[in-house]
């Protein structure tokens, strides 16, 4: 994972996806962070690792209702209105600007 910073002051993360294909329908994903480590940036969307092995995705919210009034550090937020609590996730994936080139998939069928 890369920093930019402006005079000491985070401006932007860039966290390198690294995504690897040798059979179609098969796709070895990389750049995972560990929870424990780092969180990710406000509205970042991500793919989760839940520490039950459930695969997930969610938008980190650290608003008021997120955090408990300030009692956690936030949580991650679904598309159907329910959330993941940092206290069952592993690891995250920012997925929003990641891409993947699928033309090898289209190609080989």
């Amino acid at each position: 994972m890369e920093l930019w910073t402006k005079k000491g002051k985070i401006i932007m993360r860039i966290n390198r996806v690294f995504a690897e294909s040798h059979e179609t329908g098969e796709l070895t994903l990389k750049g995972f962070s560990y929870i424990k480590d780092t969180l990710p940036d406000d509205f970042e969307v991500c793919l989760i690792i839940e520490k039950n092995g459930h695969l997930s995705a969610g938008c980190w919210d650290t608003g008021l209702r997120s955090t408990d009034d300030g009692k956690i550090p936030g949580c991650f937020r679904q598309s159907r209105g329910g959330f993941i609590g940092l206290d069952d996730v592993l690891a995250f994936l920012p997925i929003e600007k990641a891409e993947i080139d699928i033309k090898s998939w289209v190609n080989s069928k």
